[in-house]
């Protein structure tokens, strides 16, 4: 018999985790590691991969410019601070070759560059994918009036044109009840020689509980078993005098997040190029 204190060797093979591509894998994690949360000294610059298809028609000095604007750029705002004349410090460029790459950028849609009542002009980095951002429908109004978004100008070339109003009925997944999602759809298109490079489609949109309480009874009721129906006869949205048309309701049937994405992502396929003739009907 052996003794107590005896060790016994079950003799297991240790298991050594080891790379499958040393190279690619250890690649992948410095680069995980180098720019991820965990590394606190990290200062990224966000580039939208869409910038690709403005690269033919950029000067070289136009490129290195969006670069360094991205690279300065705060990452929560895409607002950057420097001056013409540091700007041409860093890039070895005159500040007239700066003056000219910038009206470029403009030009195209990239950045926008506004004064601010300092010596510098604040540059926003301007975003070339689509979003959907919530807001309430007061600063909705404001934001449409103030800006005149209705009629093309300046302003529209940043924040896009009105395209449509959009109500989504949206059942929410958290309180199990159905809510208003009042939609705005701007539309912003990156052109050159009236060749169109880029378009960027921002939704606005605001959340409340349901007013009107008949049609909330009919949507529970409803048993369809496609994932969004049709709603006719909703009156038409007004911002102070202005009416925006087109209107389209939609009732989404399957539970979900009323968050950013969700809300993008189902109006992005509501308003492209789809048959809503195919979609059941709800009459109010």
């Amino acid at each position: 018999m052996k003794g107590c204190c005896e060790m016994i060797n079950l003799k297991l093979k240790r298991n050594e985790t080891r790379f499958r591509n040393v190279e690619k894998d250890l690649l992948t994690m410095f680069h995980s590691c180098g720019t991820g949360k965990s590394n606190k000294n990290f200062r990224f610059a966000k580039v939208d991969s869409n910038f690709v298809n403005f690269l033919p028609y950029l000067k070289d000095g136009a490129v290195k410019l969006y670069l360094y604007y991205a690279a300065a750029a705060n990452n929560d705002t895409g607002e950057s601070w420097h001056s013409i004349d540091t700007i041409s410090k860093k890039l070895s460029a005159t500040e007239r070759s700066i003056g000219n790459w910038n009206n470029q950028l403009e030009n195209m849609g990239l950045i926008y560059r506004t004064s601010t009542g300092k010596r510098s002009k604040a540059t926003f980095v301007l975003p070339l994918t689509g979003f959907a951002v919530k807001m309430s429908a007061s600063q909705m109004e404001q934001a449409l009036t103030e800006l005149n978004l209705y009629t093309s100008n300046e302003h529209t070339r940043v924040f896009g044109k009105v395209q449509s109003s959009i109500k989504l009925y949206m059942k929410n997944e958290a309180t199990d009840e159905i809510n208003e999602v009042l939609c705005i759809h701007l539309k912003r298109v990156n052109s050159v020689d009236n060749a169109e490079l880029n378009s960027v489609d921002t939704f606005l949109y605001d959340v409340s509980g349901m007013t009107n309480k008949e049609l909330d009874k009919k949507l529970t009721a409803f048993e369809g078993e496609d994932k969004v129906a049709i709603i006719k006869g909703e009156k038409e949205i007004t911002f102070g005098q202005k009416t925006i048309q087109p209107l389209r309701s939609f009732f989404i049937t399957e539970p979900s997040k009323i968050d950013d994405a969700t809300v993008y992502d189902i109006l992005r396929q509501l308003t492209d190029d789809v048959d809503l003739s195919v979609l059941t009907e709800i009459s109010i």
